[in-house]
Protein backbone atom coordinates (compact mmCIF):
# COMPACT_ATOMS: atom_id res chain seq x y z
CA UNK A 1 0.00 0.00 0.00
CA UNK A 2 0.88 2.96 -0.74
CA UNK A 3 1.10 6.19 1.46
CA UNK A 4 -1.91 7.79 -0.01
CA UNK A 5 -3.90 5.00 -1.19
CA UNK A 6 -5.76 1.86 -0.20
CA UNK A 7 -5.84 -1.01 -2.50
CA UNK A 8 -8.84 -2.86 -2.78
CA UNK A 9 -10.79 -5.88 -4.78
CA UNK A 10 -14.46 -5.90 -4.88
CA UNK A 11 -16.10 -9.74 -5.80
CA UNK A 12 -19.46 -9.00 -6.43
CA UNK A 13 -21.99 -10.84 -9.35
CA UNK A 14 -23.71 -7.92 -10.20
CA UNK A 15 -21.99 -4.91 -12.26
CA UNK A 16 -24.51 -2.72 -11.90
CA UNK A 17 -23.64 -3.28 -8.63
CA UNK A 18 -19.97 -3.10 -9.01
CA UNK A 19 -20.10 0.34 -11.27
CA UNK A 20 -22.05 1.84 -8.37
CA UNK A 21 -20.13 0.91 -5.41
CA UNK A 22 -16.87 1.99 -7.82
CA UNK A 23 -18.54 5.40 -8.31
CA UNK A 24 -19.25 6.03 -5.20
CA UNK A 25 -15.54 5.23 -3.63
CA UNK A 26 -14.61 7.52 -6.23
CA UNK A 27 -16.86 10.51 -4.76
CA UNK A 28 -16.80 9.88 -1.43
CA UNK A 29 -13.59 7.95 -0.66
CA UNK A 30 -11.00 9.27 -3.14
CA UNK A 31 -7.97 7.53 -0.95
CA UNK A 32 -9.85 3.93 -2.11
CA UNK A 33 -8.34 2.40 -5.75
CA UNK A 34 -9.77 -0.50 -6.68
CA UNK A 35 -7.19 -2.84 -8.68
CA UNK A 36 -9.08 -5.80 -9.61
CA UNK A 37 -12.57 -6.98 -10.12
CA UNK A 38 -14.31 -10.24 -9.65
CA UNK A 39 -17.65 -12.02 -10.05
CA UNK A 40 -17.40 -15.54 -8.79
CA UNK A 41 -15.62 -17.21 -6.26
CA UNK A 42 -12.12 -18.71 -8.53
CA UNK A 43 -11.72 -15.20 -10.36
CA UNK A 44 -12.07 -13.90 -6.65
CA UNK A 45 -9.41 -15.76 -4.75
CA UNK A 46 -7.15 -15.18 -7.88
CA UNK A 47 -7.52 -11.30 -7.52
CA UNK A 48 -7.15 -11.51 -3.75
CA UNK A 49 -3.56 -13.30 -4.73
CA UNK A 50 -2.35 -11.63 -7.53
CA UNK A 51 -3.02 -8.25 -6.07
CA UNK A 52 -2.55 -8.58 -2.03
CA UNK A 53 -5.40 -5.99 -1.21
CA UNK A 54 -5.55 -3.81 1.99
CA UNK A 55 -9.50 -4.43 1.56
CA UNK A 56 -11.59 -6.83 -0.20
CA UNK A 57 -15.39 -5.82 -1.00
CA UNK A 58 -17.16 -9.13 -1.19
CA UNK A 59 -21.03 -9.80 -2.07
CA UNK A 60 -22.50 -12.73 0.33
CA UNK A 61 -24.14 -14.09 -2.77
CA UNK A 62 -22.14 -14.71 -6.19
CA UNK A 63 -24.95 -16.08 -8.05
CA UNK A 64 -25.20 -19.62 -6.93
CA UNK A 65 -21.82 -18.88 -4.99
CA UNK A 66 -21.62 -18.09 -1.80
CA UNK A 67 -18.75 -15.02 -1.04
CA UNK A 68 -18.09 -16.89 1.94
CA UNK A 69 -16.55 -19.37 -0.41
CA UNK A 70 -13.40 -17.29 -1.14
CA UNK A 71 -12.31 -17.43 1.76
CA UNK A 72 -13.12 -21.07 2.67
CA UNK A 73 -10.83 -21.61 -0.61
CA UNK A 74 -8.20 -18.72 0.41
CA UNK A 75 -7.80 -20.89 4.37
CA UNK A 76 -7.80 -24.08 2.62
CA UNK A 77 -5.22 -23.50 -0.22
CA UNK A 78 -3.12 -20.50 0.89
CA UNK A 79 -1.21 -19.09 3.63
CA UNK A 80 -1.23 -15.28 4.85
CA UNK A 81 -5.10 -15.38 4.08
CA UNK A 82 -6.33 -13.04 6.69
CA UNK A 83 -3.66 -9.96 5.52
CA UNK A 84 -6.73 -7.78 4.28
CA UNK A 85 -9.72 -5.97 5.87
CA UNK A 86 -12.67 -7.01 4.53
CA UNK A 87 -16.11 -5.87 4.15
CA UNK A 88 -18.79 -7.37 3.43
CA UNK A 89 -22.16 -6.91 0.63
CA UNK A 90 -25.10 -8.38 1.92
CA UNK A 91 -28.80 -7.92 1.14
CA UNK A 92 -30.94 -8.54 4.11
CA UNK A 93 -29.82 -11.91 4.43
CA UNK A 94 -30.19 -12.71 8.58
CA UNK A 95 -27.84 -15.32 9.22
CA UNK A 96 -24.96 -14.14 6.93
CA UNK A 97 -25.20 -10.80 9.02
CA UNK A 98 -25.75 -12.57 12.59
CA UNK A 99 -22.82 -14.86 10.90
CA UNK A 100 -20.46 -11.83 10.21
CA UNK A 101 -21.39 -9.59 13.83
CA UNK A 102 -20.48 -12.40 15.90
CA UNK A 103 -16.98 -12.58 13.98
CA UNK A 104 -17.06 -8.38 14.89
CA UNK A 105 -16.29 -7.75 10.79
CA UNK A 106 -18.05 -4.61 8.63
CA UNK A 107 -20.96 -5.59 6.51
CA UNK A 108 -22.79 -3.16 3.99
CA UNK A 109 -26.12 -3.37 3.32
CA UNK A 110 -27.56 -2.96 -0.13
CA UNK A 111 -27.90 -0.31 -1.77
CA UNK A 112 -24.87 0.66 -0.16
CA UNK A 113 -25.78 3.59 1.87
CA UNK A 114 -22.59 6.89 1.23
CA UNK A 115 -22.54 7.33 4.86
CA UNK A 116 -21.93 3.81 6.06
CA UNK A 117 -19.26 3.00 3.20
CA UNK A 118 -17.30 6.09 4.93
CA UNK A 119 -17.86 4.96 8.20
CA UNK A 120 -16.16 1.44 7.06
CA UNK A 121 -13.09 3.44 5.20
CA UNK A 122 -12.55 4.95 8.01
CA UNK A 123 -12.26 1.81 10.01
CA UNK A 124 -9.58 0.25 7.46
CA UNK A 125 -7.84 3.20 7.50
CA UNK A 126 -6.80 2.93 11.13
CA UNK A 127 -6.70 -0.76 10.46
CA UNK A 128 -4.21 -0.98 8.00
CA UNK A 129 -0.99 -1.44 9.84
CA UNK A 130 -2.24 -3.63 12.37
CA UNK A 131 -4.90 -6.33 9.92
CA UNK A 132 -5.40 -8.80 12.91
CA UNK A 133 -8.27 -10.61 10.61
CA UNK A 134 -7.33 -14.09 10.88
CA UNK A 135 -9.12 -15.03 14.41
CA UNK A 136 -12.10 -12.96 12.60
CA UNK A 137 -12.17 -15.22 9.67
CA UNK A 138 -11.48 -18.06 11.40
CA UNK A 139 -14.82 -17.33 13.65
CA UNK A 140 -16.81 -16.04 10.68
CA UNK A 141 -16.07 -19.78 8.80
CA UNK A 142 -16.26 -21.91 11.98
CA UNK A 143 -19.83 -20.25 12.33
CA UNK A 144 -21.02 -20.32 8.78
CA UNK A 145 -20.12 -24.21 8.42
CA UNK A 146 -22.37 -25.05 11.71
CA UNK A 147 -25.35 -27.07 10.94
CA UNK A 148 -27.61 -25.05 13.83
CA UNK A 149 -28.20 -21.40 12.74
CA UNK A 150 -26.61 -20.80 16.49
CA UNK A 151 -22.72 -19.46 16.05
CA UNK A 152 -20.80 -21.09 18.43
CA UNK A 153 -18.21 -18.32 19.01
CA UNK A 154 -18.07 -15.18 19.36
CA UNK A 155 -15.12 -12.43 18.62
CA UNK A 156 -13.99 -10.52 21.82
CA UNK A 157 -11.86 -7.76 20.98
CA UNK A 158 -10.50 -5.89 24.37
CA UNK A 159 -7.02 -3.46 24.91
CA UNK A 160 -4.25 -6.60 24.72
CA UNK A 161 -5.86 -8.44 21.51
CA UNK A 162 -8.63 -10.08 20.09
CA UNK A 163 -10.23 -13.24 22.05
CA UNK A 164 -12.47 -15.69 20.64
CA UNK A 165 -14.79 -18.16 23.32
CA UNK A 166 -17.31 -20.22 23.19
CA UNK A 167 -20.91 -18.43 23.55
CA UNK A 168 -21.30 -21.44 25.89
CA UNK A 169 -18.86 -20.70 28.72
CA UNK A 170 -19.69 -17.02 28.70
CA UNK A 171 -21.75 -16.65 31.93
CA UNK A 172 -22.45 -13.38 32.64
CA UNK A 173 -21.69 -9.87 30.97
CA UNK A 174 -21.24 -7.48 33.36
CA UNK A 175 -21.43 -3.16 32.13
CA UNK A 176 -18.18 -1.08 33.09
CA UNK A 177 -19.06 2.22 31.65
CA UNK A 178 -18.03 1.89 27.80
CA UNK A 179 -16.39 -1.48 28.87
CA UNK A 180 -17.91 -4.80 29.05
CA UNK A 181 -16.61 -7.30 31.70
CA UNK A 182 -17.05 -10.70 30.71
CA UNK A 183 -17.27 -13.77 33.17
CA UNK A 184 -16.38 -17.55 31.75
CA UNK A 185 -17.29 -20.99 33.02
CA UNK A 186 -13.71 -21.46 33.32
CA UNK A 187 -13.74 -18.55 36.08
CA UNK A 188 -11.80 -16.30 33.72
CA UNK A 189 -12.50 -12.73 32.94
CA UNK A 190 -12.66 -10.56 30.00
CA UNK A 191 -12.49 -6.61 29.62
CA UNK A 192 -14.20 -6.02 26.30
CA UNK A 193 -13.49 -2.76 24.62
CA UNK A 194 -17.47 -2.69 23.45
CA UNK A 195 -20.92 -1.78 25.29
CA UNK A 196 -23.34 -4.04 27.21
CA UNK A 197 -26.06 -3.11 24.55
CA UNK A 198 -23.58 -4.35 21.96
CA UNK A 199 -23.70 -7.97 23.77
CA UNK A 200 -26.82 -7.79 24.26
CA UNK A 201 -27.68 -6.86 21.24
CA UNK A 202 -26.15 -9.94 19.59
CA UNK A 203 -26.34 -12.58 22.52
CA UNK A 204 -30.44 -12.10 23.52
CA UNK A 205 -31.25 -14.72 21.07
CA UNK A 206 -29.30 -17.06 22.72
CA UNK A 207 -30.39 -17.65 25.73
CA UNK A 208 -29.28 -14.51 27.35
CA UNK A 209 -31.23 -11.88 29.67
CA UNK A 210 -30.81 -8.52 30.40
CA UNK A 211 -32.16 -8.74 34.00
CA UNK A 212 -30.97 -5.21 34.70
CA UNK A 213 -29.30 -2.33 33.00
CA UNK A 214 -25.51 -3.51 33.87
CA UNK A 215 -26.13 -7.38 33.48
CA UNK A 216 -26.55 -9.36 30.54
CA UNK A 217 -26.76 -13.66 32.25
CA UNK A 218 -26.74 -16.58 30.58
CA UNK A 219 -30.11 -18.48 31.36
CA UNK A 220 -28.30 -22.17 30.99
CA UNK A 221 -26.15 -20.90 34.74
CA UNK A 222 -28.88 -19.69 36.35
CA UNK A 223 -28.90 -21.87 39.61
CA UNK A 224 -32.10 -19.64 41.75
CA UNK A 225 -33.98 -16.86 41.74
CA UNK A 226 -34.54 -15.34 45.11
CA UNK A 227 -37.49 -12.98 45.59
CA UNK A 228 -36.58 -11.55 48.95
CA UNK A 229 -33.62 -7.88 49.20
CA UNK A 230 -35.25 -6.76 45.94
CA UNK A 231 -35.21 -9.67 44.16
CA UNK A 232 -31.94 -11.51 42.96
CA UNK A 233 -30.69 -14.24 41.23
CA UNK A 234 -28.08 -16.79 41.92
CA UNK A 235 -25.61 -17.98 39.36
CA UNK A 236 -23.62 -21.68 39.11
CA UNK A 237 -20.72 -19.36 40.14
CA UNK A 238 -22.32 -18.48 43.51
CA UNK A 239 -22.33 -14.63 42.21
CA UNK A 240 -25.74 -12.83 43.00
CA UNK A 241 -27.22 -10.83 40.60
CA UNK A 242 -30.09 -7.97 40.95
CA UNK A 243 -33.19 -7.80 39.02
CA UNK A 244 -34.47 -4.71 37.75
CA UNK A 245 -38.12 -3.93 39.09
CA UNK A 246 -39.30 -4.08 35.41
CA UNK A 247 -37.81 -7.20 34.63
CA UNK A 248 -38.98 -9.61 37.47
CA UNK A 249 -42.36 -10.42 35.49
CA UNK A 250 -40.53 -10.97 32.34
CA UNK A 251 -37.81 -12.92 34.53
CA UNK A 252 -40.74 -15.39 36.20
CA UNK A 253 -42.35 -16.09 32.87
CA UNK A 254 -39.31 -17.42 31.51
CA UNK A 255 -38.42 -19.47 34.52
CA UNK A 256 -41.80 -21.26 34.71
CA UNK A 257 -41.22 -21.92 30.94
CA UNK A 258 -38.28 -24.08 31.46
Amino acid sequence: MSSSKIEAVIIDDEENSRDSLKGKLDLFCPEIEVVAEADNVDAGYSAILEHEPDVVFLDVKLGSQKGFDVLDKLEKESTGYQSFNIIFITAHDEFAIQAIKFSALDYLLKPIDSEELVKAIRKIETSTKDKSGSPNFDVLLENIRQVTEAPKKIVVPTSDGIHVIKISEILRCESSSNYTKFFLSNERHLLASKTLKEFDMLLSRYQFERIHKSHLVNMNYLKRYVQTDGGYIIMEDGSRIPVANRKKEHLLSILKAL
